[in-house]
């Protein structure tokens, strides 16, 4: 059974996944706050950067060739399989609050959900049958892409799936040309540019299935806010060797090292620079938004005499 926020609803064949069992359990977490304003000297604003810029650079899924970073401009609809009601509600709730801090609109009453977190006894097993019960759910993958989705500890799978839109977010109008005729998609914008392509990728869903194995010992906010990294960002996790020096959820299912509470200063930055780049941004320019802002957020150069 899918729980939703407001009530059952799903997308036909992404019930496929509620095929698979599993309850699940955590207990709720507390946040944790990020630190702000220390004063560093540049040689260690240096340091901090350059792993900052290692981080991004490991998590960040690079965008297909030529095509924008991914992400979600459409209202979600959060749905939870695999656990009981009171802790799905608990997720859910976390999750959409996530999501408003980005700009993201959540759907009310009714709706039918497009962003599904499922906790199942065997996430690659799973995903392994849905592509062939369900091929529609990944029409938008590549093979590289989705062998992506298989890597890590097998702990969580993770994909989205995508469309790419004009600059203004219209969908490509199919025209008939040449001889004998085809139809081929047509951009239409209200200008063209030499400088940057007017196109973007629209997230227009999402899922994130757990194995159940790798749950235990997690807290609802861990797990809700980890979700929220994968369902919104095109991220792969950190499975081995932890953050590079910088705490993210992402290595919540790492082998080694302690997890964080919950989504980091790393993660907000990493997320609110994201949601603040233009449509047509490539996939590059990530790592200097992410920079700037976790530098804004936690860091004041100090003056240094001569």
């Amino acid at each position: 059974m899918v729980i939703a926020r407001w009530g059952q609803g799903a997308v036909a064949g992404i019930v496929a996944i509620l095929l698979a069992g599993g309850d699940a359990r955590a207990q709720e977490g507390t946040a944790s706050s990020p630190p702000s304003g220390e004063i560093v000297v540049e040689a260690q604003l240096e340091e901090v950067e350059r792993k900052v810029e290692t981080l991004t650079r490991r998590i960040t899924r690079r965008p297909r060739t030529d095509k924008p970073i991914s992400r979600r401009y459409s209202a979600i609809c959060v749905g939870v399989h695999g656990l009981t009601e009171s802790f799905a509600h608990v997720l859910i709730d976390r999750v959409e609050d996530n999501a408003r801090e980005l700009g993201i609109p959540v759907l009310g009453p009714g709706c039918q959900v497009n962003t599904l977190i499922a906790f199942t006894s065997d996430s690659r097993a799973e995903i392994e049958r849905l592509r062939k019960a369900e091929p529609w759910l990944f029409d938008t993958l590549l093979d590289y892409e989705y062998d992506r989705i298989m890597r890590g500890n097998g702990a969580v799978q993770a994909w989205q799936a995508t469309e790419v839109k004009g600059a203004d977010g219209k969908e490509f109008a199919t025209m008939v040309v040449g001889n004998p005729p085809r139809e081929v998609q047509m951009n239409k914008q209200p200008f063209a540019s030499n400088i940057s392509q007017q196109l973007r990728v629209d997230i227009e869903g999402s899922i994130v299935v757990f194995d159940n194995a790798h749950v235990p010992g997690k807290s609802l906010q861990q797990l809700a806010d980890y979700a929220t990294m994968r369902l919104f960002a095109p991220t792969d996790d950190v499975s081995e060797g932890g953050g590079a020096g910088v705490p993210t959820i992402l290595s919540l299912f790492a082998e080694a090292g302690d997890a964080p509470d919950g989504l980091t200063s790393f993660d907000r930055a990493y997320l609110g620079a994201l949601y603040k780049l233009p449509p047509t941004a490539r996939g590059a320019a990530i790592h200097d938004a992410t920079w700037s802002a976790y530098r804004s957020a936690n860091y004041e150069v100090a003056e240094t005499a001569d």
